[in-house]
């Protein structure tokens, strides 16, 4: 083989090692983000009122009540919080600014506690639901989705049907 030859042949396994180096960098990198919010659809009803739901998100982290228990934490909105929530560090920071929506603890005991807001948090509503009103398509670690049907307009609670999808956006540390 000529030197000619030679620089030519090495320019070539560069130009296609290159592209192939480049995508699997590029494969690394997506797979070492966060996930981005998910989605919802359907909503929550609350004296006589409809709040459309569009976002949800997955945090995951120590209870407010009691650190030790570690639990996912499911929170549903009217309007994008992603960039406040990923700048939180503390797990009661992840719904400060939630202002229409719900939120749903999982894994906090025998029943799913939920916190119902409206109107930038001045009308409120907390109460639990039986596990039974989450129909599961996916129900991991990181990873939550599927539909949440259940009416608990008797106690003034909402009436809630909807469908959602949502990768784990973080996970904290710290309650506080």
């Amino acid at each position: 083989m000529r030197t000619d030859d030679r620089s030519s042949f090495r320019a070539c396994r560069r130009a296609v090692a290159s592209p192939t180096l480049a995508l699997a960098i590029a494969g690394l990198a997506a797979a070492a983000l966060p996930a981005d919010a998910g989605e919802a659809k359907g909503s929550l009803a609350h004296r006589g009122a409809a709040v459309p739901v569009r976002y949800a998100y997955l945090v995951k982290g120590p209870d407010a009540v009691d650190p030790k228990l570690i639990v996912r934490k499911l929170i549903l909105s009217t309007t994008d919080l992603e960039a406040k929530i990923r700048a939180c560090t503390t797990m009661s920071c992840a719904d400060r600014d939630l202002g229409d929506g719900m939120t749903i603890d999982f894994d906090a005991g025998p029943r799913l506690n939920y916190w119902l807001v409206r109107n930038r948090q001045t009308i409120q509503h907390s109460g639990t639901a039986r596990p039974s009103v989450f129909a599961a398509t996916r129900d991991e670690a990181g990873h939550l989705a599927g539909k949440l049907s259940f009416d608990d307009g008797g106690s003034g609670g909402p009436k809630v049907e909807l469908e959602f999808d949502a990768a784990l956006l973080k996970e904290f540390t710290a309650a506080r």
